[in-house]
């Protein structure tokens, strides 16, 4: 009977052995589902989004929002370039529309905010309206032109010289641009710039008057772009097609388009698309 004994007592180790595996699994899975989402966001939502993913985890425990900020068309191409993330949220549609065409969204995007721009300036510095923005020998910042926040700079230089009515003339885009000290890769950088006195002057967006407030940044003036000549600057959010966490990212986009996400955004200065 001694074969029976042995063949007997082999399995009971394996079994323990599985157990123990098994009881190690589960101790590591944790009690929550522990799952992080990555959000790639333009750099202009920074203060709006850090909040959101701050709301989006109380409600969502276990959960972990990491959240990568930078100009929506570098962000576009490390997305091109393999990069993994849940979530796109883009401060213009052309970066996003490359998205699309190179098949990485899932779904539709959708606007879930919009922007304006402001001109920002030293105090004490030689820019106190917008035609001074033209003067010779003025530093001014503006963002890069392939980046949204540049491209919209330029259509609003564009929009003020060919407004007739406002006075700063035909010329007034060429003479900004001839100032230019810096094209800035997002808007961030634009701002700080300014703000570290580097240059007189930047065209940033208008919810960094939110920011400056926040974040107690003094010696700075906002000088306001007419309404007529300004823009709109649609924000939109789209799911990626291979996210990790697909279920995930679809409550993180419901999140920002709902009543609540939407008064974060609101606090930050934006306005609801």
């Amino acid at each position: 009977h001694m074969p029976y004994s042995i063949n007997f007592t082999l399995p009971i180790k394996q079994v323990k052995l599985l157990f123990i595996l098994f009881l190690i699994l589960i101790v590591s899975c944790g009690g929550d589902n522990g799952a992080s989402l990555r959000v790639f966001a333009a750099s202009s939502l920074t203060g709006a989004f850090k909040d959101v993913a701050r709301a989006f985890e109380a409600e969502n425990s276990g959960v972990e929002v990491k959240l990568d900020f930078g100009g929506s068309q570098r962000l576009r191409s490390q997305l091109e370039f393999g990069a993994k993330a849940d979530i796109f949220a883009s401060a213009d549609s052309i970066q996003m529309d490359l998205l699309v065409a190179a098949n990485l969204v899932s779904g539709t995007p959708t606007d879930f905010a919009s922007n304006a721009l402001v001109v920002i300036a030293n105090s004490n510095g030689p820019v106190t309206n917008l035609s001074d923005l033209g003067k010779p020998e003025v530093r001014v910042v503006l963002g890069q032109e392939s980046v949204p926040v540049g491209a919209y700079s330029r259509q609003v230089l564009e929009n003020l010289s060919n407004d007739v009515g406002l006075g700063l003339g035909s010329g007034f885009k060429d003479d900004v641009l001839a100032n230019l000290a810096s094209g800035e890769p997002n808007a961030s950088l634009a701002f700080q710039k300014v703000v570290l006195g580097e240059v007189a002057a930047g065209i940033v967006y208008e919810t960094d008057i939110v920011f400056a407030s926040e974040t107690r940044v003094s010696e700075m003036s906002f000088i306001a772009i007419p309404k007529k000549a300004n823009v709109s600057a649609m924000y939109p959010i789209a799911l990626l097609k291979d996210a990790p966490e697909p279920e995930l990212a679809r409550a993180f986009v419901e999140f920002v388009l709902s009543e609540a996400g939407q008064h974060i955004l609101d606090a930050h200065g934006f306005s609801s698309p």
